[in-house]
């Protein structure tokens, strides 16, 4: 057998860039078909290693994903990830890919997906919780799907983080002439459209800063070790989520809501399907939206496929 084709994080950004991504989500999830569940070992109370497979009529691929907490005090990624993408007829493995590339590119397209659906589209303001990958992504996601965005708030665990993030150069070259500043998490809770991409163990999103009309997207938790907003908000909100199925397994936020017994996946509003089919959305211009991810295999099989088919 020939060398497999290997796409790192450069080749897939030049091959697929947001806006494609975004819309192949799109198109991809009116056809997902079964999920297929997530293998998660635990390596330490914040550390995790995840396998995620999946299977389309376009493909079969699976990626594998460490998550290590203490990576940020090597000066190392928080995820390290690689995926096999193969033909879905004979089984034979076409190509690998950057798994940490194809996370950081279609989690942000996913959130801004939902956000296209939900946000309202005269949104001005754009809060992000975080500084790392995620948080550069889903600015840059966000910016795709609400142009209108014209001042952008960030509030990082510290301000050492914050302060590196908004003098990023690739951060200030996405938000070109907009207004980038460091927030309070009030301030930053208190945008139009409000990403929360921490892998914080505690609510960071100050549930009464969230203002009518807002939408909330969450990517940070896949487990009860981690959460981002209180159960409050979910009461104070319409939820979405990328699939029930999943959330109700892994979805930190959401889980904990429901065992406190303030909140139940019964009021779960609709999924990423239902949202771009159009059964599920917005309701009115007071109301709080929030969209909460955990992630889902078969995006990262949509992402690989768009970029093997593309080269």
């Amino acid at each position: 057998m020939s060398a497999l084709l290997h796409f790192d994080a450069e080749a897939i950004r030049s091959v697929v860039d947001m806006p494609t991504c975004i819309e192949a989500l799109r198109v991809g999830s009116l056809q997902l078909g079964p999920l297929h569940p997530r293998a998660h070992v635990s390596l330490g109370p914040s550390d995790d290693f995840l396998m995620m497979p999946a299977v389309s009529t376009a493909g079969i691929g699976v990626k594998v994903v460490n998550v290590v907490s203490s990576n940020r005090d090597r000066g190392l990624p928080l995820i390290h990830g690689f995926y096999l993408y193969c033909d879905r007829e004979t089984g034979v493995p076409l190509a690998t890919l950057d798994g940490s590339a194809l996370t950081t590119l279609r989690t942000p397209a996913a959130s801004a997906l939902a956000a296209d659906l939900l946000a309202r589209p005269e949104a001005t303001s754009l809060g992000i919780f975080g500084t790392g990958v995620q948080a550069r992504g889903h600015l840059e996601a966000m910016l795709v799907v609400r142009p209108s965005v014209v001042k952008i708030v960030v509030c990082g665990r510290t301000k050492e983080s914050s302060h590196a993030f908004l003098e990023d150069p690739e951060v200030k070259a996405l938000v070109g002439d907009r207004h980038l500043l460091g927030g309070t998490p009030k301030t930053t809770g208190a945008c139009d459209v409000v990403c929360g991409c921490t892998t914080s163990s505690e609510p960071v999103i100050p549930t009464l800063a969230v203002q009518p009309g807002a939408h909330v997207g969450l990517v940070g938790s896949y487990s009860t070790a981690r959460r981002e907003v209180a159960p409050d908000l979910l009461t104070r909100s319409s939820v979405f989520v990328d699939n029930r199925e999943t959330s109700a397994a892994e979805a930190g936020d959401l889980i904990l809501a429901a065992e406190s017994g303030t909140w139940s996946f019964d009021d779960v509003a609709g999924d990423l399907t239902e949202l771009c089919l159009g059964e599920a959305g917005r309701s009115s211009d007071n109301e709080i939206t929030l969209f909460k991810s955990v992630g889902l295999a078969a995006w990262d099989l949509i992402v690989a496929g768009t970029v093997v088919k593309a080269k």
